[in-house]
């Protein structure tokens, strides 16, 4: 304890050097273990030392926990222990312990180097007595409000390590001013280590109680370009005048990176089944719904729409390993070596094909339409027994054989290309994988989805997307499905410099169709859209005839301080 006398050793130098003053005598303080701590008079040259074999009176003191008073110095039994004992300088010392909640912390005590010192310390002892006895007191209570102080500094430190350690951020508002903000605020406010919060930043977090604890999508201005968050409002009941809130804020983005490592998707293996279209939905639904791990699923559908991503997420969802799934494209291999690379040599026991190394496990076997006739022979008799011959000798394998494909397979079976038994025994759970043409909806969140892959990959900062390319990726039909999509919004992170992906960043291509798109369609009465057109229209005019932009806003029409503001908010560079 004796750490909390010292951290207040200031305060009590003043407390002792004003007893001092109105009693004309010295006074002195020591802590537990008998280190001078203040002083006046001589003793003042002694502070911070040792008692050494000086400390009797005091040590009986804090062993006891009583006053003391010694009228014949030197001569006092507990001054035999002493080595100025029959010498003492003093003319009489009375002291008294210092505690804190019965501990005895210290000693404080009044001494009288001459005569007349002494007259005064015993003239009116009681009342010195007493008046010690408060002084101690006063002491005791300085220490104890150090105490608490350093308490709330490590609770306030604690909290703050804690706050700062979650992914939320952090705003204490008051009455349009902010009290507290995280260092995770500030990192995705993009403020430095100690930047205040801006007036201007602090409004557009205030005045939305009404979105409350459940929380809202809310856009924010960052400076030259604006990012949308999460935030959910949490009121605080204190006093009745004081109008606390705690703002969360958190960052959609993120929390599409945190999906991304917590559900079984893994790298852009589930992307085929992302999506809240009617189709996406209803396969999921199917899905759910296939208890047996081993019956056979074929998916149809056009290149690139994810037929291949949604049998790994049937895989996964089974709680399988991945090094029990693979997929074979029949396009690549001959008749023979697809032969051998499914069922490998019968009569080799070292060299197992797929079919037996997946025992377990799952094979997806894409352009199944491409298989020749023995191929699907074989396929055929094993999907009958899922038996594989090795040396002679059969054994069964529990593999599940997913299918995929771009055909009509039953346009093949009727012109003989295809066996009809093979058909049946590949498409028991039959599911078509519409392409993004057919759901618009889904092609935003799919967008999103790749972007927060690119995101987790780069150690620059995190961009997102400018509000008008949701009107950009929908108003293009993808030819290319969800493959074409996903090297867009890669092009389109690579090109991009900023924080903020904005239309010309995709490529040409898709700008033309949307420009094109957009004055046949609805877009051409989408006001934001005209008029940020118009602006830039009329700020590239004035800059191709060397005028400035406040001519610009006289050709528009508008106010100088409307004109920068829209150009801010439109991210307009011209």
């Amino acid at each position: 304890m004796y750490v909390e006398l010292r951290d207040v050793q200031s305060t009590i130098q003043q407390i002792v050097m004003a007893i001092s003053a109105v009693l004309k005598i010295e006074v002195e303080v020591a802590d537990a273990d008998l280190f001078r701590i203040a002083g006046t008079g001589l003793i003042k040259q002694k502070i911070w030392q040792e008692m050494s074999g000086e400390d009797a009176v005091y040590r009986q003191c804090v062993e006891s926990g009583q006053t003391i008073i010694i009228d014949r110095p030197g001569f006092n039994e507990i001054c035999a222990l002493c080595p100025h004992v029959g010498n003492c300088a003093e003319y009489g010392e009375i002291c008294t312990p210092i505690k804190i909640n019965e501990q005895v912390i210290g000693v404080i005590g009044l001494i009288a180097f001459s005569p007349e010192q002494r007259e005064k310390l015993f003239g009116d002892q009681d009342a010195n007595v007493y008046f010690l006895k408060k002084m101690s007191d006063v002491i005791a209570t300085k220490v104890n409000e150090n105490i608490i102080f350093r308490q709330q500094l490590i609770a306030e430190k604690k909290i703050s390590t804690l706050v700062n350690c979650i992914d939320m951020g952090l705003l204490m508002l008051n009455k349009g001013t902010c009290e507290f903000i995280s260092g995770t605020a500030r990192k995705m406010l993009q403020l430095r280590d100690e930047e205040e919060p801006s007036q201007d930043l602090i409004s557009q977090f205030s005045g939305h109680q009404k979105i409350g604890t459940n929380g809202a999508i809310l856009w924010i201005n960052l400076g030259s370009y604006r990012k949308k968050f999460f935030i959910s409002v949490h009121q605080i009941d204190v006093q009745e005048k004081d109008e606390a809130e705690v703002i969360l804020i958190e960052d959609p983005e993120h929390i599409t990176q945190m999906a991304t490592h917590i559900t079984i998707d893994k790298q852009n293996q589930t992307s085929g089944l992302i999506g809240s279209s009617p189709a996406i939905q209803n396969i999921k639904q199917v899905l759910s719904k296939i208890k047996d791990e081993t019956i056979p699923i074929l998916f149809n559908g056009e290149d690139g729409t994810g037929k291949t991503f949604a049998a790994h997420f049937v895989h996964v969802s089974a709680n399988k390993p991945d090094e029990l799934f693979r997929k074979v494209n029949a396009s690549y291999y001959s008749e023979s070596d697809l032969n051998h690379l499914l069922f490998g040599d019968q009569a080799n026991a070292s060299q197992p094909g797929y079919l037996e190394k997946l025992d377990g496990g799952t094979l997806v076997l894409d352009e199944i339409d491409r298989i020749g006739q023995s191929t699907q022979l074989l396929l055929t008799k094993f999907l009958s027994d899922k038996l594989i011959d090795r040396d002679g000798q059969p054994f069964k394998v529990n593999v599940r054989l997913i299918s995929a494909t771009n055909k009509n397979l039953m346009e093949l079976v009727g012109s003989g290309r295809f066996r009809q038994d093979l058909y049946y025994k590949i498409g028991v759970v039959p599911l078509y994988m519409p392409p993004l043409r057919q759901r618009k909806d889904d092609i935003m969140m799919l967008a999103d989805y790749f972007l927060s892959l690119l995101n987790l990959k780069t150690e620059s900062f995190r961009k997102t997307f400018a509000r008008e390319i949701q009107n950009v990726v929908a108003s293009y039909d993808w030819p290319g499905n969800i493959q074409e999509l996903s090297n867009a919004v890669e092009y389109a992170f690579n090109v991009s410099d900023e924080p903020v992906i904005r239309v010309d960043h995709f490529p040409d291509y898709l700008l033309e169709k949307y420009r094109h798109r957009a004055k046949q369609s609805n877009e051409i009465f989408n006001l934001h859209v005209i008029e940020r057109e118009t602006i830039k229209k009329a700020l590239i005019k004035m800059k191709n005839e060397g005028k400035k932009k406040e001519d610009a806003a006289a050709l528009l029409g508008i106010g100088r301080a409307t004109l920068f503001r829209k150009i801010s908010e439109y991210q307009l560079n011209a």
